[in-house]
């Protein structure tokens, strides 16, 4: 599914993230901001507008501990506190919910639609 990825503004992520970007390219569509929890659990958060891509690592005291990246980005919104990402590629449906607070959370799950 072609088409256009409505991610949040700078101001509506900053609010959710509470941090300026670690890394941006306004002319490349590209943003990348950075989290820590209390456990020490840090997490890179980026996508890619132009690509509609996403990208999730999270790491502890510097050592990559789980990746995950996902094209075909359709949508982003905060509901509920909670940062969620919708994908749609052929015959298949993403969701990415992402948490902030005490402890992160970050949630990818996908199902088969056709």
């Amino acid at each position: 599914m072609a088409g256009e990825f409505r991610a949040l503004d700078e101001v509506e992520l900053l609010e959710f993230f509470g941090v300026e970007p670690v890394a941006h390219a306004v002319e490349d569509g590209y943003w990348c901001y950075e989290v820590l929890d209390e456990r020490g659990v840090t997490l890179r958060f980026s996508f890619n507008l132009y690509e509609r891509s996403v990208q999730t690592v999270l790491s502890l005291g510097g050592s990559p501990i789980a990746t995950v990246s996902h094209e075909g980005a359709v949508r982003m919104v905060v509901r509920e506190g909670k940062l969620q990402c919708e994908f749609s590629t052929n015959g298949e449906r993403t969701t990415l919910t992402v948490e902030i607070g005490a402890s992160l959370c970050v949630r990818w799950s996908s199902l088969r639609t056709e």
